[in-house]
């Protein structure tokens, strides 16, 4: 019936900064930046969206004695500690040296966005790192075979000829079925230290891995053992899914046929991280839970841009909200049809599936973009507990293939029942990233 599918899907992302202070009484507005993975942050007007600085890699306070800037490009998924309100990140170093060994720099940030530290660590092969998170004492990412142009083939994309995208290859080892594809590369995941950035384990996997988008990570002490679990959005299935075909969805996603596109599930991975620096993978697992009403497992059929709670890092989040799609819907013929684009949002229990909402979708022919959430208490000025972790509100842009623009709803992240519906009459990029700033409100008289 519509022709219409979500536009410019938007690989960006935001990052607010408090305010710096100008003098001892006058403050400035927060500061706005626009993340991308292909660039330093750009500063924007918070009011008017106007660009204030061109791309400005992040730097140490003017106060600081040694005095470093950002030695690398900056993730569109930065992690911020909810204790200390630091900020890691990380960019991967692209050299068009031929004689270039593979290097990603981690950068640890003061929560005024001020550089504290960086290091840099020896990569097995040049590869996309998209997302990161944070555990109690780590900070950590998945090493996946989705290589980048490295040396002179660098070169079209430092002369702004092609986007770094159109040379990435999947070049994991092959899977059942898949015989003949990739060179045989592993997939790892790379544990650093919070505090100094060290790469403290390096956990081979012992299949290529496809993991775009974390949800959480959190370590457990058994006995003598660390565990480190870690929840994520990954593009799996069993049997493998034709790797090439999973890859050339990235390179552009309106070419997949319809009814052929991948999507993730929710997944569980546990590793034993051993003093002496080994480590290596003990489970793996869906997080399939409860059935809906739709007989459709919570969580597991299909999900992405997980979001959560960040109410501190010493007890396991519970719940996730995610971008999934809707029941579904019965063709002329009698067969059933997925969309081919999110269109539904989902509450997921982590610890009971069977509590998990039932999806929420928007009517034909509109798509979810990426759910945010707001905390209906303040982050600052109290102390969260787990009790807290989904009293607050969901935000999501709505996009309305009919006419080609953008609604947005708010949800009760409780109970996800719809409170509000904002018609816009403009265009969001379908996907977009952003985030909730507490105490700030627009108007024409902020400074």
């Amino acid at each position: 019936i519509f022709s219409r599918f979500p536009e410019n899907p938007a690989n960006t992302a935001t990052i607010w900064l408090p305010p710096l202070q100008l003098s001892s009484d006058v403050l400035r507005s927060p500061r706005l930046f626009a993340l991308c993975e292909g660039g330093h942050p750009i500063e924007i007007d918070p009011i008017s969206l106007d660009v204030l600085n061109g791309e400005q890699p992040f730097q140490s306070s003017p106060k600081s004695s040694k005095q470093q800037i950002a030695a690398s490009y900056f993730s569109a998924h930065f992690s911020q500690d909810p204790n200390t309100n630091n900020i890691y990140n990380h960019g991967y170093i692209l050299d068009p040296s031929p004689f270039s060994t593979p290097r990603i720099n981690l950068m640890k940030f003061s929560p005024e966005g001020f550089l504290l530290h960086q290091k840099q660590s020896y990569m097995p092969y040049n590869t996309f790192v998209h997302d990161a998170t944070i555990s109690q004492n780590f900070y950590l990412y998945f090493v996946m075979p989705y290589t980048v142009p490295s040396g002179i083939d660098l070169i079209p994309f430092i002369l702004g000829k092609e986007p770094l995208g159109g040379g990435m290859r999947w070049r994991g080892a092959p899977s059942i079925g898949n015989e003949g594809h990739g060179d045989g590369l592993k997939s790892y995941l790379h544990v650093h230290s919070k505090n100094n950035l060290s790469l403290d384990w390096k956990v081979e996997m012992p299949n290529p891995v496809s993991v775009y988008h974390i949800v959480d990570a959190f370590e457990e002490k058994r006995d003598q053992e660390l565990h480190l679990k870690v929840r994520v959005a990954e593009l799996f299935s069993d049997p493998p899914a034709d790797r090439t075909k999973l890859e050339k969805q990235f390179a552009n996603q309106y070419a997949v046929p319809s009814g052929e596109r991948l999507h993730a599930k929710l997944r569980e991975y546990t590793f034993l991280l051993c003093a002496n620096g080994s480590g290596n993978l003990l489970a793996s697992k869906d997080i399939s839970s409860g059935q809906s009403s739709s007989e459709y497992k919570v969580g597991s059929v299909a999900c992405e841009y997980p979001i959560t709670n960040q109410v501190g890092t010493e007890n396991r989040l519970r719940y996730v909200w995610i971008n999934t799609l809707s029941p579904p819907k019965i063709n002329p013929n009698g067969d059933e049809k997925l969309s081919d684009w999110f269109d539904g949002v989902q509450k997921v229990d982590l610890n009971f599936g069977e509590l998990s909402s039932q999806i929420i979708s928007f009517g034909e022919g509109t798509y979810c973009g990426p759910p945010y959430f707001v905390p209906k208490r303040r982050l600052s000025g109290y102390s969260p507990t787990e009790h807290d972790e989904d009293d607050g509100y969901i935000v999501i842009f709505l996009y309305r293939s009919e006419r080609h623009s953008s609604d947005v709803a708010i949800l009760d992240s409780k109970t996800m029942r719809n409170l509000c519906m904002m018609e816009l009459d403009f265009h969001i990029p379908y996907s977009f990233h952003g985030e909730f700033l507490p105490d700030f409100v627009i108007s024409k008289t902020s400074p």
